[in-house]
């Protein structure tokens, strides 16, 4: 697939093309591909039109002074290495899931698609494609990919994740990446060594998508202790920030024991607007009737989703105990 059709497919299938943000993550990625053969995959780095580098999720990158201008997709090599590619090629790529298991949280789709194609894939069968936090994760990613090379989630705007709210620093670029090789390279693959290319996003690679793991908790809690409670298991309350999520946590509110499970939104006490607690962006909401609730200037209500008929989203004071989601 081109980096387009990688990031397509991990955000539809998975959760985004993959975010490497340490040498540990980097690492994992070499683990999960494997290292069998020679080939590219893309990961979720690419440029985008203002020729800033940035990650399919939205991860921040940090920039380097010799890095060249007009790259475009980051995928990484069969060797681990990255590399900077058009984002029209066809790779492989690798898609992420959120859980804590990595056989379940990463899944190889060995369809050649490009960047853009993998990230919707992604994004519409899975969550998006895969970023990476470190070396660890790089490595699993490599046994993954059983030495295919393979599109992840990094991509250029500047250098950043496809998927949101990932925000690591992390990156595993091979001797003398990016280079923009063809002064059109925005997207990013990873070979089997755990390596990153940048490439042309049109590029056709395999790629690695990712999926959240939503778990819903069956005790009751206040909004604020459900939010420490879920960062104590290193999770965050959590944001629904698709259609398919929504099917997803509906689903598993069923077997709630609380008539209403707490999201990870509530209401900015000083500024009246609502706001995930974990930074994505208030694209996607079901409140019912599809109208927002007013501003309270008294107060900061915090936000559950309904466990029965359309379960929508409905503001409720933050010291009621409920059941809650946790990702």
């Amino acid at each position: 697939m081109s980096w387009s059709e990688a990031q397509s497919y991990c955000r539809e299938k998975h959760t985004d093309l993959a975010t490497v943000r340490s040498q540990e993550e980097a690492e994992q990625l070499l683990n999960i591909t494997g290292g069998s053969v020679n080939a590219t995959a893309w990961i979720g780095l690419y440029r985008d039109d203002t020729q800033n580098w940035q990650w399919s999720n939205s991860d921040d990158v940090i920039f380097y002074s010799n890095w060249t201008a007009n790259l475009f997709c980051a995928s990484v090599r069969s060797s681990g290495e990255w590399r900077d590619l058009r984002c029209q090629e066809k790779n492989p790529f690798m898609c992420y899931n959120e859980t804590s298991n990595i056989t379940e949280r990463y899944t190889l789709i060995e369809e050649l698609k490009t960047w853009t194609e993998a990230q919707q894939y992604c994004r519409e069968h899975h969550t998006d494609l895969v970023s990476i936090k470190n070396a660890s994760e790089n490595e699993d990613l490599v046994k993954k990919a059983l030495g295919k090379t393979f599109w992840i989630g990094l991509f250029n705007n500047p250098w950043k994740w496809s998927h949101q709210g990932d925000n690591s620093t992390f990156h595993n670029w091979a001797n003398g990446e990016p280079n923009n090789e063809k002064g059109n390279e925005k997207c990013v693959v990873m070979n089997k060594t755990g390596k990153w290319y940048d490439s042309s996003c049109s590029r056709k690679a395999f790629f690695i998508c990712y999926v959240r793991d939503l778990v819903l908790e069956k005790e009751n809690k206040t909004w604020e202790e459900a939010v420490d409670h879920c960062r104590a298991q290193h999770r965050e309350l959590a944001s629904i920030v698709s259609e398919k999520e929504q099917r997803y946590a509906a689903h598993l509110s069923k077997r709630a024991n609380s008539p209403l499970v707490w999201i990870g939104l509530r209401q900015s006490r000083l500024f009246g607007f609502w706001f995930w607690m974990n930074s994505e962006p208030l694209d996607y909401t079901q409140w019912k009737g599809g109208v927002q609730p007013p501003a309270y200037p008294d107060s900061s209500p915090c936000v559950a989703m309904t466990t029965e008929s359309d379960h929508h989203w409905t503001e409720k004071p933050c010291s009621e105990k409920l059941n809650f989601f946790c990702f």
